[in-house]
């Protein structure tokens, strides 16, 4: 006698016996894989080409002892000058795009053009390189990127496995910056809000790839994310839940005023779009002879930061303060006037530097104590590092997981910091500000010129 069938939902299809595919058994699932692992050793070796050239190439600037007020050489103004024209050039003489994507506008739409890759990686070379306040990430995620849609448009996939090899590359990319193949993976798959269908083809493929470029580039250069800045630690209390709030709200302002600087600086330098060397050169000029007035905003701020932490109660809070307003001037600018770089170093830099201590003498003073005092300096680097970008960029798993990997805080330390990146994110981009701001900068005050490299 034939058992009876589960009744389904009316009108449903009938049950094959089984509700789940085997993930293998999925279209073109090792062919995927085997993508993934090409991707994590070629891209090892590119991220240790290209950091490696960085490194080398900022050898010129010397952080003077006691970075403060116009500690700075004026000779740096001659390099940064001399960085814009050299972008200017290679701008112009590359025909690339006076716009590009950037980093979190390409992981979104998995892909990236190939044929811009080996010009917006040379030109975001030389803007590092110069000092501009800008972050590598944007260069690897176009090579990796770059390197998945390349391949899957050369081989002629389909949609789907091109998308996911423009991420599996991306996240082969990051394992080497980031080293940690977890942050990279979370990282890309977070932010591409990959469908259900695709999800786990992605986040096997990606996590792969990351696993495999970050051994290699453990292997060879050493160096990790893992603890590079040491926060004073803190012990947990359930107050602090609390006080993450009034942190997140304040960094969600300063990610705003960030956004807002960026249109001021993109609408300054808008009738110079077709003067492509000079509007680099000053650019330069100009982020040079800030760099003199403040040392600590020249170049990405990951080198930066520790001495922002290591020294921020002799420099004081009225200098912190001058230097967070001007990272994000010479950010603003240096995106305005043709440098190519990520936003998510530069990001943290202006985060962990708001949080971080201002009085000389007490472990518990901190650039938030004025707003809630007795507040432990490590609880609020943590949560203004966080919840800064978080303001901008739905990716709160991704910061709360570079937090932790990045201080080396403890598991229950994180929960003020997701309850700082949910506030930041919520105060901001969930009430609709940020992209009202976004339509508000994409109206023309007037006919709006023909774009030209």
């Amino acid at each position: 006698m034939t058992p009876p069938q589960p009744q389904g939902r009316p009108g449903a299809a009938p049950s094959s016996g089984s509700e789940f595919v085997a993930l293998t058994r999925s279209p073109g699932f090792w062919r995927i894989v085997g993508y993934a692992a090409l991707f994590g050793i070629v891209l090892a070796f590119a991220a240790l080409a290209f950091l490696g050239l960085l490194k080398a190439g900022g050898k010129w600037f010397t952080r003077p002892k006691d970075p403060g007020w116009f500690d700075g050489n004026l000779w740096w103004v001659a390099v940064t000058a001399g960085a814009g024209v050299i972008v200017g050039v290679l701008r112009r003489v590359f025909r690339l795009p006076a716009k590009l994507p950037g980093t979190i506008e390409e992981i979104k739409e998995q892909r990236v053009e190939p044929a811009t890759v080996p010009a917006a990686v040379a030109v975001s070379l030389l803007s590092l390189v110069g000092g501009a306040s800008l972050g590598p990430e944007d260069a690897l995620g176009k090579m990796g990127g770059g390197l998945g849609t390349w391949v899957s448009e050369r081989q002629k996939l389909g949609e789907d496995e091109r998308a996911t090899n423009a991420l599996s590359g991306m996240a082969g990319a990051y394992g080497g910056l980031l080293a940690s193949p977890l942050m990279a993976t979370i990282l890309v798959v977070e932010v591409a809000r990959e469908k259900a269908r695709r999800f786990a083809d992605t986040l096997v493929a990606s996590l792969l790839s990351s696993s495999i470029a970050f051994a290699i580039y453990f292997a060879i250069a050493g160096s990790t994310f893992v603890g590079i800045f040491d926060v004073p630690s803190y012990k947990y209390r359930d107050w602090q839940l609390l006080a993450a709030i009034p942190l997140g709200l304040v960094a969600g302002a300063l990610g705003l005023i960030t956004v807002i600087v960026i249109g001021v600086m993109t609408k300054l330098t808008a009738p110079l779009a077709k003067r492509t060397i000079l509007r680099a050169t000053i650019g330069g000029l100009i982020f040079g002879l800030v760099g003199v007035a403040l040392p600590l905003t020249l170049f990405t701020g990951t080198d930066q930061l520790p001495t922002v932490i290591r020294d921020g109660a002799t420099l004081g809070a009225g200098l912190l303060i001058a230097v967070v307003f001007a990272k994000m001037l010479v950010f603003g600018l240096c995106e305005a006037t043709g440098f190519i770089g990520g936003p998510f170093l530069v990001m943290l830099f202006i985060g962990g530097t708001a949080g971080t201590a201002d009085e000389q003498h007490h472990e518990e003073g901190t650039a938030a104590h004025v707003l809630i005092p007795g507040l432990p300096e490590g609880l609020a680097f943590t949560t203004m590092f966080a919840a800064l970008p978080g303001a901008l960029v739905a990716a709160p798993f991704s910061l709360i997981v570079l937090t932790a990997l990045t201080t080396q805080i403890g598991a229950l330390q994180t929960a003020p910091v997701a309850i700082a990146v949910l506030t930041a994110y919520l105060a901001v981009s969930g009430t609709g500000t940020l992209m009202a701001l976004a339509n508000l900068a994409r109206k023309p005050a007037g006919p709006a010129p023909a774009s030209q490299p």
